[in-house]
């Protein structure tokens, strides 16, 4: 089988336990404004964006740091874009990786089909999962699409995929959802879910501007400044303060890693 690869990147600590081979694929729905990689949003190969790959070819790749993926607890990670838009195509390359014992990770913003969903899940260790937004008519705005097939979908998935970790994932924009009214809505629905899921808040960088100006395209949010730091930690300890039983974990930009986890009683 045959797919639209935008790009695989070896070595990656980031993506994942250990470390990873991360296969970038080709084709999104959503149209974010603050996307970090606007060329994987085409499916199409575009100006040198991209190329044509076997799950074969793939799987290539991914073996030659099979030794690494078993000393450091990794493995492959499945990206996007939007991964699945290519759903058949990515789940040969996790079937692949799961039958020659490769631990597999999926980011993805579950818009979609949940059947397309279905194709990929036997076959997914772990589960990154954005919620960008909460309110719908924000997430419309914003991304282009309203996000309520994506909370139907995860909500559906926690319950089928019990053996599936799972964690929800929030990039954070300052203008956009920076906001604790926002990030509480999504707190609360993150912490009512069946089971439990940590909440990692992601920062907003600007690192999709190149990718905009190669493209010919002007950059929407040129003005918006990066998240610091800072504000990524004050904003994990007021989520993790004021929603009980929650662990929320903030990423930053050089992806120190600081979580509060607040037990306390309802």
């Amino acid at each position: 089988m045959e797919g639209t690869v935008l790009r695989i990147e070896q070595g990656s600590l980031h993506d994942g336990a250990g470390l990873r081979t991360v296969v970038y694929l080709k084709g999104c729905p959503l149209r974010c404004a603050w996307c970090s990689i606007p060329e994987s949003q085409s499916k199409q190969i575009e100006k040198g964006f991209g190329q044509t790959m076997t799950a074969e070819e793939v799987m290539d790749e991914i073996e030659k740091d099979a030794v690494f993926y078993f000393h450091s607890d990794g493995g492959v990670t499945i990206s996007g874009g939007e991964a699945l838009v290519q759903a058949d195509f990515a789940k040969e390359i996790l079937q692949k990786s799961k039958y020659i014992g490769i631990n597999t990770v999926l980011e993805t913003s579950f818009c979609g089909a949940y059947n397309e969903i279905q194709k990929v899940a036997p076959y997914v260790d772990t589960l990154f999962v954005d919620v960008k937004m909460f309110t719908s008519k924000l997430h419309k705005q914003w991304t282009s699409l309203d996000n309520q097939q994506i909370l139907k979908n995860i909500r559906r998935f926690l319950i089928e995929y019990p053996n599936c970790e799972v964690r929800i994932r929030v990039p954070v924009v300052p203008g956009i959802n920076m906001n604790l009214t926002e990030l509480l809505t999504i707190a609360c629905f993150v912490a009512d879910l069946d089971r439990f899921v940590p909440l990692e808040l992601l920062p907003y960088h600007r690192y999709g501007m190149h990718g905009y100006q190669a493209l010919g395209l002007e950059y929407p949010l040129a003005d918006t400044p990066a998240s610091s730091p800072k504000e990524m930690f004050a904003l994990a300890d007021q989520l993790a303060r004021t929603v009980p039983h929650l662990p929320v974990t903030a990423l930053t930009k050089t992806f120190i890693i600081e979580s509060k986890l607040y037990l306390m009683d309802k």
